[in-house]
């Protein structure tokens, strides 16, 4: 088991970084394909085949369209060009000679297997399967081309006595208005001509299935999920690589981003007539913050730009009766001492609270020229810091001249006149204005408010005309406005970045309920962080998520965590399993039962009596009366006839042992792709529709205006009962989902309701993640095999019961997506 994560011997042929298809639904690492040398040939001129040989044969084997069996009938996907993917070969698992993927269970065995189609962790034996997954007739017709899962029609296990019972009795059903036509009703009793003798046969034979209560599971299908890898930073350093240093454990270095800064390391300072860089400043002198944008000045390269900026600094600092002042260019580390410029920068936040004012140097007093400065992501936490409520602005008083104004502005007046944020669905004033009014002391916002907003604010600054010194510029001008840093990390994404500064600070689990949200994907333009303030599809906030897990660590993959004690629960595709349920036990099923039990006994005991009795029949000669031969063939015919009656209500005795009120049901999560009204759905599930399932009230956003007036309950929506009829409306519903979604139907049989939601690829694990709203969280994932990771696809809701019904599993990694 050591062994797992040992880079094990290199085998000609196994590694590579070559793109194709496979089940992480883009471009991942394929073994085998630097082998270009060929296969050596033996005696009988056969060539052996290299691992990307295998390969290759195998996607095009599962990518081919065709037709296949394994237990069932499916259709294979057709080839695809691969999509972005939100995966690298950070954490590829490893691969055997053959080019197949090795994956370990949580009991630490083994299985190898090539990573082609959509694949999901049995749980029944532990090990990954390729994905089946039923689907409507309408999505064989218009949807066959998409995808990279095999699929196969939409099948119940319904008992085979009970489909022949509905069969005789379907035509006298009553239609849309209540009303059962004569026809239906003459083809029903010849139906019933038909079947009642082999029904009645069926229900004695011991192989028919009992319309006894089955045992009832209290559970939910559990998932066999446990990652083995090592994640690339951990909350407690026993959870890192043994070969590696947590970046949030003490260092050697000299000088570090985390160690606050109590003074200024360096000043410019104004000394017998003179200013002048003072790199040994005294501790008690009181200084001013210059603050500007490069686009305005050019520091870096124009010293005409540079002598403006600093005459400015100096004029302000005289004026409000200082001596000191803070500048960036001059008070920072040179380039060629790397750390020690890491530290000034990242530390720049001490600097500015330590400051008796914050001055902005601009070359004009002009809205244009404020909106550019306070459009920088660097400058907002400058303001926001600022001591007091408010920030000063040094302005030429003319255009050329020498002379300057300098004039003070509120924090929270900037928020119209300099500061300015997207149009968000929110009533809050967006997330600079909450941020202005709390660090001037007007507002007092929680500390998961404070970094929610603060991401959005500095995220919508990102982008706007700037080089970024970092990649992860976002997270290290955040940690200003906290309290715990963290070190730089060039290999670190944005999301990895984030992730550390949040486990860092003891956020409110940030993490943890952004696993929770639901942001809409329509939105592809902003950033998961940038989307943080803003409400959900479901219309709710960060700060209104419970979160029910633990996020431990973060992997290597961007956007990827790994989370602890977490509820989780298998999502089945193939089809639909025979159902367990313990049904009301009344008065018409006693008589049914009786009607069933009793007719079988009535053919039976005539069929005794006509072989018994048979001599006398064969010579009734022997008999010494008449009546004695009438009263033999009346008791006979009796029982015959007793035995047809009582066959002829056979199927609607079958019809009400199968059916009645359902008491309790046996937890599933079944899924299945496109939508079926649910006419036709129960039918495939219980034999008939009997009103047993309801669609959830709220459990995705497609239930949102499909809601009882009077009662909580959920509506079929018209798109979905006309579907079958009018396949236009169901083609306009899908043309406005998200570029890549499709429509998936989720059972659960366990609340017996049904939801409709949108995803790229049809999710096989459910996180109950956290809880809002008196509702559980219930991410709905994909995993992906050649990573071991589940990765979001979509969230619904789920009644509160169903999380003591599901299994905590420990260390999962979890990607959030692209």
């Amino acid at each position: 088991m050591d062994k797992y994560d040992i880079p094990r011997k290199p085998v000609a042929g196994v590694t590579d970084g070559t793109a194709a298809p496979s089940s992480s639904g883009g471009a991942s690492v394929v073994p085998g394909a630097e082998s270009t040398k060929p296969g050596k040939q033996e005696w009988w001129n056969r060539k052996i085949e290299t691992a990307q040989d295998r390969i290759k044969k195998d996607l095009a084997k599962e990518f081919s369209g065709k037709k296949g069996f394994d237990g069932h009938r499916f259709h294979r996907p057709h080839k695809e060009e691969p999509t972005p993917s939100p995966f690298d070969s950070a954490a590829i698992l490893e691969s055997d000679e053959k080019g197949r993927y090795i994956y370990r269970n949580q009991l630490g065995q083994t299985y190898h297997k090539y990573d082609d189609v959509a694949t999901y962790l049995s749980p029944t034996n532990f090990i990954p399967r390729r994905l089946l997954v039923q689907a409507t007739t309408d999505v064989f017709q218009n949807q066959m081309k998409t995808g990279d899962w095999r699929r196969t029609t939409i099948k119940g296990s319904v008992p085979f006595v009970l489909k022949v019972a509905e069969w005789s009795l379907r035509p006298s059903n009553p239609d849309e208005n209540g009303k059962t036509p004569i026809f239906g009703i003459i083809l029903t009793f010849l139906r019933i001509l038909l079947v009642a003798f082999p029904l009645q046969i069926m229900l004695i034979l011991p192989t028919t299935a009992s319309w006894d209560n089955g045992d009832i599971k209290d559970n939910y299908t559990d998932f066999p999920g446990y990652h083995w890898k090592w994640p690339k930073y951990a909350i407690n350093p026993l959870d890192m690589r043994p070969d590696e240093t947590s970046l949030e454990m003490p260092t050697k270095k000299n000088v570090s981003s985390r160690k606050r800064l109590l003074r200024p390391r360096q000043l410019i300072t104004l000394k017998d007539g003179e200013w002048a860089l003072d790199p040994n400043p005294a501790k008690d002198i009181s200084y001013l913050f210059i603050s500007y944008t490069n686009l305005h000045f050019n520091t870096d390269n124009s010293e005409e730009g540079r002598q403006m900026v600093e005459k400015m600094a100096e004029f302000a600092t005289l004026k409000a009766g200082k001596t000191a002042y803070w500048l960036d260019y001059r008070c920072r580390a040179p380039k060629d001492q790397q750390d020690l410029l890491d530290a000034d920068v990242y530390r720049m936040c001490d600097v500015i609270r330590g400051s008796y004012q914050v001055v902005v140097m601009l070359k004009a007093n002009t809205p244009e020229l404020k909106m550019e400065w306070g459009s920088r992501m660097w400058t907002l936490p400058e303001a926001l810091l600022a001591p007091g409520d408010g920030v000063y602005f040094c302005t030429p008083t003319n255009p050329g001249s020498d002379d300057y104004s300098v004039y003070s502005m509120r924090k929270v007046e900037m928020t119209g006149s300099v500061w300015e944020d997207p149009d968000t669905e929110g009533d809050d004033g967006g997330p600079t204005r909450l941020l202005a009014e709390h660090f001037s002391g007007l507002l007092t916002l929680s500390r998961l408010e404070i970094l929610s907003n603060s991401i959005a604010a500095l995220g919508n600054r990102f982008p706007a005309k700037y080089v970024p010194y970092s990649k992860s510029d976002i997270a290290y001008a955040l940690m200003g406005l906290l309290n715990y840093r963290i070190e730089k990390a060039e290999s670190d994404t944005l999301f990895q970045s984030i992730a550390r500064l949040s486990l860092a600070n003891d956020s409110d689990h940030l993490i943890e309920r952004m696993i929770c949200l639901f942001p809409d994907p329509h939105n592809t333009s902003a950033s998961a962080f940038q989307k943080l303030a803003e409400p959900d599809l479901f219309h709710t906030h960060l700060w209104d998520i419970t979160p029910e897990c633990q996020v431990v660590g973060v992997a290597d993959e961007d956007n990827t965590v790994m989370i602890d004690n977490c509820h989780a629960l298998s999502i089945r595709w193939k089809n639909f399993p025979r159902m367990a349920v313990v049904r009301h036990y009344g008065f018409k099923k006693l008589l049914a039962e009786l009607f069933v039990a009793s007719g079988a006994w009535w053919f039976l005991f005539g069929f005794n009596l006509t072989i018994t009795y048979a001599p006398f029949y064969a010579f009734p000669s022997g008999l010494s009366s008449t009546k004695l031969l009438l009263a033999l063939e009346i008791l006979v015919g009796g029982f015959f006839g007793v035995g047809v009656l009582l066959s002829f209500c056979g199927p609607f005795s079958v019809r009400r042992l199968y059916g009645g009120q359902v008491l309790q049901s046996s937890p599933n999560l079944i899924g299945f792709e496109g939508v079926l009204p649910l006419s036709k759905l129960e039918p495939l599930i219980f034999g008939n529709n009997n009103g047993r399932l309801t669609y959830s009230p709220s459990s995705t956003p497609f239930s949102y205006h499909y809601r009882d007036s009077r009662e909580r309950v959920g509506l079929e929506p018209a798109w979905i009962t006309n579907s079958i009829s009018n396949p236009a409306l169901l083609t306009e519903i899908r043309d406005k989902l998200p570029e890549g979604h499709k429509l998936f139907t989720l059972v659960d049989t366990g609340s017996l309701s049904v939801c409709v939601f949108s995803a790229e690829r049809p999710p096989t694990v459910a996180l109950l993640a956290g809880r809002e709203g008196g509702m559980l969280r219930a991410v709905l994932c994909s995993w992906r095999f050649g990573n071991d990771c589940l990765v979001k696809e979509s969230v619904v809701r789920m009644p509160s019961d169903v999380f003591e019904a599901a299994t905590a599993k420990s260390w999962l990694k979890v990607c959030l997506g692209n």
